[in-house]
């Protein structure tokens, strides 16, 4: 199988090229990451109509671009005073949503001294 982008003027891009793609899991992991794959794609094509359009995140997939980078600000945690820009995005981290309420929780906590 063969992994194409198409960017904004449809000029493809080769991304991979597969020798013998397969949704059948051959394992536990394998099983997981074909399982959330489907799962977020799903989520993605919206096929119960519960998206608005304005979401952020959107089956374990990042905005990256609308128009613009989306930044956030964020406190140094060492003075809880000085603000910076971050890219609010979490690409390149593992998706566990416990993981990140824990994070957020955890903010929301240093943020109220």
């Amino acid at each position: 199988g063969y992994d194409i982008l198409l960017d904004h003027s449809l000029k493809p891009w080769l991304i991979e090229i597969n020798a013998s793609p397969s949704l059948t899991a051959s394992g536990k992991e394998d099983y997981e990451l074909k399982f959330g794959l489907l799962n977020d794609v799903l989520n993605v094509l919206d096929l119960e109509g519960r998206l608005t359009g304005k979401e952020i995140r959107v089956g374990g997939w990042d905005l990256l671009w609308n128009d613009g980078p989306v930044f956030v600000k964020e406190m140094m945690p060492e003075t809880n005073l000085e603000t910076y820009l971050s890219t609010n995005s979490f690409l390149g981290c593992q998706n566990t949503r416990q993981d990140q309420l824990r994070e957020i929780y955890s903010m929301a906590e240093v943020m109220k001294k």
